[in-house]
């Protein structure tokens, strides 16, 4: 400010524009840098979701499959087979059917089905699977369900094995006891981080009363792949 008499006149201020481009530049750094952080966080949460975030989109998109799958009023596949391989190739029918119906999480492995269905039933042959069209020689403890008796058992014992409207059913009915019976809860924790049916036979140990059970079902599972391998490689088989 410099006085000129009665007159004041107010000299602009002096700027120090290096100071001023200084901290210019330090904001401008801040800035970009928080932008980077985001459009990294933003990245890594698109391409590595946390693990709650992976479970509601998959729990969205099997709700959405599932209701599109009702839509199409699917109908279940014929049973038919008179040998070893037609047994195992009508169940992987029956099993594909079942699976457009379940969600992921909830499927259990084509070769433990098929497995178990041909040591239960022997192959497709027994009484229970040819009249009950049950495979798995699931029981009931109710006399009003559908049931055969043992063979010589003329009074109710207490328990019986259903019957099922068709083979497939049975299957249906062995997939659900197992995602939710308590007695294979083991079976269930162990799904979560194998889906290898060695391994999941090995938690069946409240299925059946024969101590080696899984051994068994183990062999039969064997058995079939070398099925499979020759039913891929000679087409000629029926």
């Amino acid at each position: 400010m410099v006085e000129y008499g009665e007159v004041t006149i107010i000299m602009p201020k002096k700027y120090n524009w290096e100071l001023l481009l200084e901290k210019s530049w330090k904001f401008t750094k801040i800035l970009f840098a928080l932008i980077v952080f985001a459009v990294l966080c933003y990245g890594y949460g698109t391409f590595k979701p946390n693990s709650h975030a992976k479970l509601k989109i998959n729990a969205e998109l099997d709700e959405f499959y599932m209701n599109k799958i009702k839509e199409m009023d699917l109908q279940e596949p014929e049973f038919v087979y008179s040998n070893d391989i037609q047994f195992v190739r009508a169940l992987h029918k029956c099993i594909n059917y079942i699976n457009f119906k379940t969600p992921k999480h909830l499927r259990v492995p084509y070769e433990m089905i098929i497995g178990q269905a041909a040591l239960e039933s022997g192959w497709g042959t027994s009484r229970f699977a040819t009249e009950a069209n049950n495979l798995f020689g699931i029981r009931t403890w109710s006399k009003d369900m559908p049931h055969l008796l043992p063979q010589g058992v003329a009074k109710w014992p207490g328990w019986g094995v259903r019957a099922f409207a068709s083979k497939c059913d049975s299957v249906q009915e062995y997939v659900r006891l197992l995602n939710e019976h308590q007695a294979y809860v083991k079976f269930r924790e162990a799904r979560k981080t194998s889906n290898d049916p060695i391994v999941l036979i090995k938690t069946l140990d409240k299925f059946s009363t024969t101590a080696d059970y899984d051994k068994r079902v183990i062999r039969i599972i064997n058995k079939i792949r070398k099925l499979e391998e020759t039913y891929a490689s000679d087409k000629t088989i029926k």
